[in-house]
């Protein structure tokens, strides 16, 4: 087969990625090593580059992840080999139970193949199962990752502002991942 042009070469490799043994498993603490060397993984490389993410901090994320009440969490599985994780919690809404995506990501070599797409459609359906009404997470608009949640019909509340505020006088990351030096 010869193939031309990135558009073939994608649509190829997500051919042949989505036909392998896809499935979504619960996240369990046995995972935790795996899990924070793919989050690792994914977020020390563009565009995220962040130098600061060792194999321990991300070991301790996972932990706290792990630690919050009512955590539920998923690992997407190719086969024996996990290539993306949920780690999230249900929460109970005034009317509505809803599920916290506290963290979402594919490994780089999967990413932009359908994969994802295909994540949150298997997560939608097992929150489903349990009562779960809605989906909600926090992300920057100038993030690809905006645009592939407005793709897979997430919306965008103007009524809900995510803020921060910088407790010391040294530039720090905050929860947001966003740079902020407090003599800005």
């Amino acid at each position: 087969m010869i193939v031309r042009g990135n558009y073939a070469l994608r649509r190829y490799r997500k051919e042949a990625v989505m036909s392998n043994n896809l499935f979504v498993a619960p996240y369990t603490p046995e995972q935790r090593e795996t899990c924070a060397g793919l989050f690792q993984k994914v977020y020390n490389m563009p565009p995220f580059a962040f130098a600061w993410l060792d194999g321990e901090k991300a070991k301790s994320y996972f932990w706290d992840l792990e630690s919050i009440p009512n955590s539920l969490s998923f690992i997407l599985m190719d086969g024996s080999m996990a290539v993306g994780a949920c780690m999230g919690q249900k929460e109970e809404h005034f009317q509505n139970p809803g599920y916290k995506i506290n963290e979402f990501f594919i490994e780089p070599e999967h990413q932009h193949l359908g994969l994802g797409a295909y994540f949150i459609n298997e997560l939608e359906n097992k929150l489903h199962e349990l009562g779960v009404k809605t989906m909600y997470l926090f992300t920057q608009r100038n993030m690809y990752s905006f645009d592939f949640y407005l793709k897979n019909n997430f919306i965008v509340n103007d009524g809900t502002v995510h803020m921060a505020k910088v407790i010391r006088q040294e530039p720090t990351v905050v929860y947001t991942r966003t740079f902020v030096n407090s003599e800005d």
